[in-house]
């Protein structure tokens, strides 16, 4: 009962801190640039301000042709990341699709093989790191969507230099999971909408892969955790917001590995971020992909997770 009121007075102050954060500007941060096999890779870097010296970082992975303003635009992280003193590192997909599994890969520009994300990812890290301008004990992956898909690459191939991950909107497809030998498991909270039919909640089949279910991907974690126990709380509504949505924190229990796996299960929730944030004109644009919650504040619930599970 304890454990309930804690949750439940940390989301009451993260909605309190969220009411008003998406309407705060953005900050305009500078593109750059890093040369990685041999192509121009563009990131975009948003610290928090008035901080000095390495910072936590969330690495926000865009999802299939977003932008990262789009990005930027669809939830209220950068806001957060400057309440609570840590950076946001936005990578850029080559040809705005991440290459997440040898099924899906996306061919270098001159035909020479393939693009290594993860490698790029971590590459990007590493000079920051090396520039003192983020903390590399302290790297944190959120994907959305096609990035979602990357995240749950990173939570398989870089587990030794993460120290978190969120993949949001999406499940793994089944070559992720065939090759998934994490180095250890890393601390998990996935976020998905059960009306989600754009990355189906519920799994789907493509050409040349299979996308597996959220609840799938759950138990393909859980097994490797070794959890015999479950726990859900469902968020309190917030008081005059008109939301169809209800979202529940699933918790697994008295599990043989201590990293957290936990998972906001968006009821009726589509293929969107979960935010009080307006739609950007690119969400409204792509036609239906459901409802959007706002039942909870994502960017919240990301960083009280992150923080919570330390380096």
């Amino acid at each position: 009962m304890m454990r309930l009121v804690v949750f439940l007075s940390l989301l009451c102050c993260a909605v309190l801190a969220a009411a008003g954060a998406w309407a705060q500007p953005m900050q305009a941060d500078a593109e750059e640039i890093l040369l990685f096999q041999g192509v121009e890779r563009r990131y975009v870097l948003h610290r928090p301000t008035g901080r000095d010296g390495p910072v936590p970082v969330v690495v926000a992975l865009h999802g299939l042709g977003q932008s990262v303003a789009e990005l930027r635009r669809s939830w209220t992280m950068d806001a957060v990341a400057d309440r609570e003193g840590f950076a946001v590192l936005y990578p850029v997909a080559l040809t705005d699709h991440w290459s997440y599994t040898a099924a899906r890969a996306v061919p270098l520009p001159d035909g020479n093989g393939t693009v290594d994300d993860t490698s790029f990812i971590l590459g990007l890290v590493d000079r920051l790191a090396g520039d003192r301008a983020i903390d590399p004990a302290r790297v944190y992956v959120a994907g959305v969507s096609n990035g979602g898909l990357m995240a749950w690459t990173l939570a398989c191939q870089a587990a030794d230099r993460i120290a978190g991950v969120a993949p949001i909107i999406t499940g793994m497809v089944e070559q992720q999971a065939e090759g998934c030998r994490p180095a250890r498991l890393v601390p998990l909270l996935a976020i998905a909408g059960t009306e989600d039919w754009t990355q189906a909640y519920d799994g789907a089949m493509g050409p040349n892969y299979r996308l597996m279910s959220v609840p799938e991907t759950l138990e393909f974690w859980r097994k490797r955790r070794g959890c015999t126990g479950l726990n859900f709380t469902v968020a309190p509504r917030r008081q005059g917001v008109r939301d169809p949505t209800r979202a529940v924190l699933v918790s697994w229990t008295s599990c043989a590995d201590p990293s957290p796996q936990r998972f906001w299960r968006i009821e009726g929730g589509g293929h969107f971020l979960a935010s009080m944030a307006p739609l950007s004109d690119w969400e409204r644009s792509r036609g239906p992909h459901g409802t959007r919650s706002q039942a909870i504040e994502m960017a919240e619930e990301l960083w009280l997770f992150f923080a919570a599970s330390g380096p």
